[in-house]
């Protein structure tokens, strides 16, 4: 079995959560407070420039010309892509790019954000990979999910859109291949390690969806 498939397996549990939670039911309903939305996108921006930074870190790593031109370019379509869509709403929200900067990141934010970088900068590419690879995947199958169930006229339809597209589906392939690629030539102890970082970004994921419909903030 390669290695997604086995951590997909493995982690199964969680993404059936992830799609169960509230937060994801009520934006397939387009029910979702756009107060809760607004705190997520907001959070999300933050979170893309780190995502970005970590693919930055893996082009670095990559030993291939062909993955040090894809990371390098995933983490180019992370800002400019994705901002894109950000500010699409931002605007709707009557945010500008100085507000949105001035708004600090939440608690899981910033632990996700700081994960993301520690790990790909601290450990092995074949690690990294790992650490990366559930926001890709999972952001894909949510973004088919919600797409297939969703009402019509659905207020978060751009977003669902973006996630749901042949385009985004045919980037998580490639970074899926390229991950069980790395892994077939890796250490039992390196296997053993991107299970863990896959299960604590996949963890995250979910944390970080929740802590937007919570709208958390830093206690004290």
């Amino acid at each position: 079995m390669s290695f997604s498939a086995d951590a997909w397996k493995n982690n199964a549990d969680i993404y059936t959560k992830i799609i169960e939670m509230p937060f994801n039911q009520e934006m397939i309903s387009g029910k979702l407070n756009s107060k809760k939305f607004q705190f997520y996108m907001v959070q999300d921006a933050h979170y893309l420039i780190a995502f970005s930074k970590s693919l930055s870190i893996l082009a670095s790593k990559a030993q291939v010309s062909e993955e040090i031109i894809q990371f390098a370019e995933a983490a180019k379509v992370a800002i400019v892509v994705e901002r894109s869509l950000h500010e699409t709403y931002f605007q709707r929200f009557g945010l500008t790019r100085s507000d949105v900067e001035n708004i600090e990141m939440s608690p899981v934010c910033d632990h996700y954000v700081n994960f993301l970088l520690a790990t790909t900068t601290n450990n092995s590419y074949e690690v990294g990979l790992a650490t990366i690879l559930p926001c890709f995947w999972i952001y894909a199958e949510v973004g088919k999910h919600i797409y297939h169930q969703s009402v019509g006229k659905n207020p978060y339809q751009d977003w669902i859109d973006s996630y749901a597209s042949e385009e985004f589906e045919e980037s998580v392939n490639h970074v899926i291949k390229t991950t069980d690629q790395a892994a077939a030539d890796s250490s039992k102890t390196t296997i053993k390690m991107m299970h863990y970082v896959f299960r604590r970004a996949t963890q995250l994921e979910w944390m970080f969806w929740d802590s937007a419909y919570q709208m958390q903030s830093w206690p004290v």
